[in-house]
């Protein structure tokens, strides 16, 4: 019915996609959701540079044909040596420059910050840096102590700072508009939501704050540390944290490309205003030797960057929200599958995406970007797993008689949800709720359904996916009702339905069909009047009629620009923020237009000037501009709130 009453309602009903589609690929400002599947099991090929070779090269072609993938790099290590690395495809499709491994520089956005969190480990071995100080105790600024327990440096490692979701400038479209770092911080200081050490919320601003105390503690310039102190000790020379790249490097900067309708488009350089988040510009061979420190004891050949216990810390889960679920580790992400303890990271943009992983127990890592999105940034991570240490399925959950009690648990469960990597108060909000919900409910055969996968009970509490290792559990209120869900290292709090973005959507979609009806109406009634003769037409009902006119039209023009602003960040993948900020003043004209529009609905009633229909349609009006009103301040799109 909307899309043939109001146009931009399709647009309205399919944002929650877009966005959906967007934030998963933005690991500098998401880490998503991991599709442990677990494989049909066959005897496993040995791990050989031709069989490796093999793997990729088919998992490559795959991308390259389904996701329209213009160039990759690859790298595998194992056992201390380089194993394997090879370019696939262009990068300048072009100039048809192809890609070569130990050439070619790819950007690697968030796993970048596995440099950060190195270098904040260098500090905390030589005793400059306390893991469980209190972070203010390193800045020249204060984070704000919205809880009594202070952010220590052990939360900034294992992203549990308690930090809303914060995506304003972290990613900028030109050179001058990049701040400096300690002007990022300050300019851009979210809300803390969480008690720190609570809850898993991914942080790019709690990287930013560890790059920062690098900076202030050692007493150089964040880029110049990790190049001092990660890059050159480790060989990586055809690598480079600089914005923009030293002149040397440039020509071997591989394009990004974001493949749409049948045609790319591309970008040069994508610029980042807190560095520390995504700062490596790399190649595959340059990754090899980092992996290569990581899983050899902090050294490679000869030269040691970390100590033993060093990479043992980040190399262990040091915290999840329960046992059963997957965790962090000091700087890498901890997941396990096929019986395997995998630290891994990935890292997105809007024109590449890339994944590298660890598997200590078999001394392997490997290493793959592309510089073309590929949706699901995990896929290399568990085809890899599966197709090279495939396990018999004894971490599948068998359908075996469910624990008592398992169907008024579901039932439970059943709901909406939104992720903990959320914004709470700030105009983002709209965003992230948007793209971070989840919904369970039941599956058949008494099994919970999760997106598109099922879990089934296996013991009172916990619910572990079907033909896979993942777990799922929750916590209660004291009443008894569910109030969160733990999956892999996510948390994420139930929500009513109504405050679920997609239904706030459609709740706008109906606001904004009402007020164009009053604008239709009341212009047509205007245009009848004027032909008639009617002694009983007061002032303010000439007044109230325009000024139901001029809100409707006022606030169909607002939304409109409003959507077209998330559907460019959409496409330029760089937060609208100078566009969303004049909206958000433009927005407080809707609190006087609504007291207006309350009083000529009372005068309306009071009066009898209309008959009941028009009067029931002016008050349904009033409403409707009410709850735009409503929808700005829950959202956060009024200035100053």
């Amino acid at each position: 019915m909307f899309t043939t009453v109001w146009p931009w309602s399709r647009a309205f009903m399919h944002l929650g996609e877009l966005l959906t589609k967007l934030l998963l690929i933005l690991s500098l400002t998401a880490v998503g959701v991991q599709p442990l599947i677990a494989a049909e099991i066959e005897e496993p090929p040995a791990v050989t540079p031709s069989t490796i070779a093999d793997f990729f090269d088919t998992l490559i072609a795959q991308q390259m044909a389904d996701a329209h993938v213009v160039g990759a790099t690859v790298a595998v290590v194992k056992d201390g040596e380089l194993l394997f690395a090879k370019g696939y495809g262009y990068a300048d499709l072009e100039k048809k420059i192809p890609v070569v491994a130990d050439q070619t520089l790819f950007y690697p956005g968030s796993t970048g910050k596995l440099l950060t969190w190195t270098a904040l480990m260098q500090l905390v071995e030589t005793g400059q840096v306390d893991l469980a100080a209190d972070v203010n105790d390193y800045l020249d600024f204060t984070i704000p102590t919205t809880f009594p327990e202070p952010i220590t440096i052990a939360h900034l490692l294992t992203h549990t700072t308690g930090f809303e979701e914060q995506l304003a400038a972290l990613l900028v479209a030109r050179q001058r508009d990049v701040q400096p770092l300690a002007d990022f911080l300050r300019d851009n200081l979210p809300a803390r939501v969480y008690p720190p050490g609570t809850t898993w919320a991914y942080s790019n601003y709690a990287t930013g704050l560890a790059g920062y105390i690098v900076e202030r503690v050692s007493g150089v310039p964040y880029a110049q540390y990790v190049t001092d102190h990660i890059l050159t000790p480790l060989a990586m020379n055809h690598s480079s944290v600089a914005q923009p790249l030293p002149a040397v490097l440039l020509s071997d900067y591989a394009r990004g490309y974001h493949y749409r309708n049948g045609q790319y488009s591309s970008v040069d350089f994508e610029w980042v205003s807190n560095l520390p988040t995504g700062p490596l510009r790399t190649t595959a061979t340059d990754m090899a030797n980092f992996m290569l420190a990581h899983l050899n004891g902090g050294t490679f050949h000869g030269t040691r960057i970390l100590q033993e216990s060093t990479c043992v810390a980040m190399q262990t889960k040091q915290f999840a929200h329960d046992p059963n679920v997957n965790g962090m580790g000091y700087g890498f992400m901890f997941s396990t599958q096929n019986g395997k303890s995998i630290f891994w990271h990935t890292g997105g943009s809007a024109y590449f995406n890339t994944m590298l992983a660890l598997i200590p127990e078999e001394n392997i890592g490997f290493f793959v970007s592309t510089n073309t999105p590929i949706g699901d940034l995990y896929q290399p991570l568990v085809r890899f797993v599966d197709h090279f240490y495939p396990t018999p399925n004894t971490e599948a959950v068998a359908a075996t008689a469910d624990p008592a009690g398992a169907a008024q648990r579901i039932a439970a469960l059943s709901g909406s949800y939104v992720s903990s990597r959320v914004a709470h108060e700030s105009a983002q909000k709209f965003v992230t709720w948007q793209a971070e919900a989840l919904t369970l409910q039941p599956g058949p055969d008494n099994t919970l359904q999760v997106g598109s996968r099922r879990y089934r009970e296996t013991e009172p509490g916990i619910f572990r996916q079907i033909d896979g290792p993942r777990a799922l559990t929750y916590r209660t209120d004291d009443l008894g009702a569910v109030t969160q869900i733990f999956w892999g290292q996510f948390a994420y709090s139930k929500i009513p339905w109504y405050w679920t973005a997609g239904n706030q959507l459609l709740l706008l979609a109906l606001a904004l069909l009402i007020l164009l009806s009053a604008a239709l109406a009341w212009w047509l009634a205007w245009l009848t009047q004027r032909r008639q003769a009617s002694g009983r037409t007061v002032g303010w009902a000439k007044a109230a009629r325009w000024s139901a006119v001029v809100v409707g039209m006022v606030n169909l023009l607002l939304f409109a620009w409003f959507l077209m602003a998330l559907l460019g960040f959409a496409e330029s993948f760089v937060y609208p923020t100078a566009t969303i900020q004049p909206l958000t003043w433009l927005w407080w004209l809707n609190v006087p237009a609504v007291a207006l529009l309350t009083l000529f609905t009372i005068l309306a009633w009071k009066a009898r000037e209309w008959n009941v229909a028009w009067r029931l349609h002016y008050t349904i009006v009033t409403a409707a501009s009410l709850f735009l009103v409503l929808f700005t301040v829950n959202w956060h799109l009024l200035a100053g709130l």
